[in-house]
């Protein structure tokens, strides 16, 4: 839930430190209040097992650590970022050059689309929902202005398995 101030708080089950409160309860049936370093939070969505939220000055967060074992399956041997392993929010590292103004999340994957138009994925591809050929995305890439006929892209939006 995002307040007007731009607070998050989450309930519900905390099993993978999706609810973003690493000493928190499993279960949680009381809104807690999440923590993102003083950001007011513009933007959030929910995952399976992660959430993201975007803050006014264009930052991109991730908790929750449900994306890590598709991650380690699909990509053996690679260390992945600090973002897929955190039970608290973490700086989402590959879209420092970008100003994020939503942030979405999917079952296994998770998108921004900047204040430029652009959208950055990452995360599982299963489905082909990233639009790129790869497994898994351990860092943000951006799809290629062309597969949107090189139009700035104004909205996003995710189901489970595919991007809008």
């Amino acid at each position: 839930m995002l307040t007007e101030n731009g607070q998050v708080l989450s309930c519900g089950s905390n099993s993978f430190g999706q609810l973003g409160v690493p000493h928190g309860p499993r279960r949680c049936v009381v809104p807690q209040a999440i923590e993102l370093h003083k950001e007011k939070v513009v933007c959030i969505a929910a995952g399976l097992r992660h959430a993201v939220a975007a803050t006014a000055s264009g930052i991109v967060f991730q908790w929750g650590t449900g994306l890590a074992s598709c991650g380690r399956r699909l990509c053996p041997g690679q260390t992945l970022p600090l973002f897929f392993t955190a039970k608290e929010p973490s700086r989402v590292t590959g879209l420092e050059n970008s100003k994020a103004m939503c942030v979405l999340a999917g079952s296994d994957h998770s998108a921004s689309l900047t204040d430029a138009g652009e959208v950055y994925v990452w995360g599982s591809n299963k489905h082909g929902q990233l639009a790129n050929e790869a497994a898994f995305l351990p860092v943000p890439q951006k799809i290629e202005a062309h597969c949107f006929q090189n139009e700035k892209v104004t909205a996003i939006w995710s189901g489970w398995t595919h991007l809008v």
